[in-house]
């Protein structure tokens, strides 16, 4: 399956100069973690929560404190991406390699086209048939243990 049939082509995006607390509302009301961040039509880099989180402090009775800072100034540049053409597998490949959740698909002039998420992905996962599932191979680590000796 090629990526165009799976990604959002209706996509919230942001300009580099608006204010941080601005885009972090956009986010809250519309329940969103990653806003590509668009130059006119091109992709200028990408902005997630986490992105907002380092930013934005909280006073003591829990309202938010925003820097004056701008997205330009704390967004991603230049973020991986893809074209409409990659399959899904690869793109899948891709965000688990880079460890993104989300991957701008850009027309070969750097115009942002759609936008993929994991959320997207895994959408795409629980709509297989519903056969044998498939082989998982895991491992469980700790990443500490107290009792472990040195």
């Amino acid at each position: 399956m090629k990526i165009a049939k799976a990604m959002k082509l209706d996509v919230v995006t942001v300009p580099p100069d608006l204010t941080v607390a601005a885009a972090h509302r956009i986010m809250l009301e519309g329940g969103l973690r990653h806003l590509p961040v668009v130059s006119g039509t091109k992709l200028a880099g990408i902005v997630s929560d986490r992105d907002l989180l380092l930013v934005i402090g909280k006073d003591r009775d829990g309202a938010f404190l925003y820097p004056s800072t701008t997205v330009g100034e704390i967004m991603s540049l230049s973020p991986v991406s893809a074209g409409p053409g990659v399959p899904t597998p690869e793109l899948a490949q891709v965000m688990l390699d880079r460890k993104v959740d989300a991957l701008p698909i850009v027309a070969a002039d750097g115009t942002l086209l759609g936008l993929v998420t994991s959320t997207d992905l895994m959408r795409i996962v629980s709509q297989l048939p519903r056969g044998a599932p498939p082989a998982l191979d895991y491992q469980v680590r700790r990443a500490f243990d107290p009792d472990a000796r040195a």
